[in-house]
């Protein structure tokens, strides 16, 4: 399988250092006699043998490593200091979009966003979640025009999701006068994104958890390339509900699926952050109270 692999060193850029070997979580990597480092043989991809996970090229300082083919040189990143100035900055800016443009978004935006979420970190790297993106608006309405009839009938007969109840569901029905713009179930959303999986097996629930995580993912992206976003679960619940409605989105009838991000051009831009306090809520070993408390 090593030559699957198709790990390359480049001798003369190579400073020796053992980042690459250190950083292998597949433990393949090993320093030859001449103290460079090589690949073992290996049985197959995953636990054993190479995880796919390109940390050595990702780690060399040099750009010494390519593997599967890729050019070092193709994934420099941005200065430390300025990633986390971004980051901080998208984080405590980002806010739940519930009012969109009455537009498609250009689909170049869509594909780099796409194209990031290949990086999205999975449980042993296992690449087992698949994402369904719902690009163009009229293919949402279609799909929102039969889960939000389905949705109302079942209401008039008294039948919610397990997540809601006559309480929740009225409520959401007010908030369609004005936040929601008519639309309780997508909030308006033009397009939408799924993160699917099957889920049953020894690893069903790390594979939910993979889900959620891209879904987090997806959600930061698309407010860090100025698209307005919401973390639905709600729409969720209604099309596990309804079988036909999950076929018709192309998604496997036993396929894991729980959370939905409606994305899109926001009608209405955000211009400063919300002053959240937290504290209370973060426990720091630091803190001499709780260091005492586990004494």
């Amino acid at each position: 399988m090593r030559e699957k692999a198709k790990f390359i060193l480049d001798k003369n850029k190579c400073i020796k250092c053992d980042a690459c070997i250190n950083t292998c979580t597949g433990m393949v990597l090993k320093k030859s006699t001449d103290g460079y480092p090589h690949m073992i043989e290996f049985e197959k991809f995953g636990w054993n043998g190479c995880w796919k996970c390109q940390h050595c090229l990702a780690v060399c300082p040099e750009g010494a490593i390519s593997i599967f083919g890729k050019n070092p040189e193709d994934s420099n990143l941005m200065p430390e200091e300025d990633m986390g100035i971004q980051m901080e900055r998208l984080v405590t800016g980002r806010r739940a979009c519930r009012r969109y443009l009455d537009k498609n978004v250009d689909p170049k935006i869509i594909d780099k966003i796409l194209y990031a979420m290949q990086n999205v970190p999975a449980g042993g790297n296992s690449n087992n979640v698949e994402y369904t993106v719902i690009d163009d608006k009229e293919e949402v309405r279609r799909i929102w025009e039969v889960a939000y009839n389905k949705m109302e009938q079942d209401a008039k007969k008294g039948i919610y999701t397990d997540s809601f109840n006559k309480f929740y569901y009225d409520k959401m029905k007010e908030s369609e006068k004005s936040v929601r713009k008519d639309d309780m179930l997508f909030c308006g959303a033009p397009h939408l994104f799924i993160a699917h999986t099957r889920w049953f097996g020894k690893w069903g629930e790390d594979y939910k958890i993979n889900c959620n995580i891209a879904t987090a993912y997806f959600e930061l992206l698309a407010q860090a390339h100025g698209l307005g976003a919401i973390i639905m679960s709600y729409p969720s619940d209604v099309i596990n509900d309804n079988p036909e409605i999950k076929k018709m989105l192309g998604i496997p009838e036993k396929h894991y699926m729980k959370l939905i991000v409606g994305f899109g051009y926001p009608e209405i831009k955000y211009h400063r952050k919300a002053q959240k306090e937290w504290n209370r809520k973060v426990s720091r070993f630091s803190d001499k109270t709780l260091r005492r408390q586990y004494k």
